[in-house]
């Protein structure tokens, strides 16, 4: 098994989902944080950083940071919600951005709509004070691979 596929493995095996961050590296550059209301539901949390920022005359988060935390938050929520530790490549990734993010933290929730044998779709959504109010919605299918086959 590949130290990726041990690492994800392992935090998956525990719960633990500061070591599952901490496996991925773009998501620890990011300041990713989950957190779990009481029904058992995740969000992705991004902490707002002033390198976030794309546009200062705004000032308004930049679109590749947004993608990025919808893009970890979906491939998260397929390697939890998926038998066994598959790990999930993307394969199609689509955005839609509804309004500009402004200087504050990111909130993504993601959910698993189809987990076969070999692929996974999952959507999610993002927003900031409020999720009534996303100002991004994606979606992606991830061809699923078996940890040990990860390098």
């Amino acid at each position: 098994m590949s130290v990726r596929g041990s690492t994800l493995a392992s935090a998956l095996a525990a719960g633990d989902d500061e070591a599952m961050i901490a496996a991925v590296p773009y998501a620890r550059y990011l300041g990713l944080i989950v957190r779990t209301d009481a029904p058992g539901r995740r969000a992705y949390v991004m902490p707002y950083r002033d390198a976030h920022i794309g546009n200062a005359s705004l000032p308004a988060l930049h679109g590749g940071t947004l993608a990025a935390l919808l893009e970890l938050a979906m491939q998260f929520e397929a390697l939890i919600d998926t038998p066994a530790p598959r790990l999930p490549d993307p394969v199609d990734f689509t955005i839609d951005y509804w309004r500009s993010a402004g200087p504050a933290e990111c909130i993504a929730s993601a959910r698993l709509i189809r987990a076969g044998r070999h692929v996974a779709q999952v959507q999610a959504q993002c927003w900031q004070d409020n999720p009534d109010r996303p100002i991004a919605f994606a979606r992606a299918t991830f061809v699923l691979r078996e940890a040990s086959a990860a390098t």
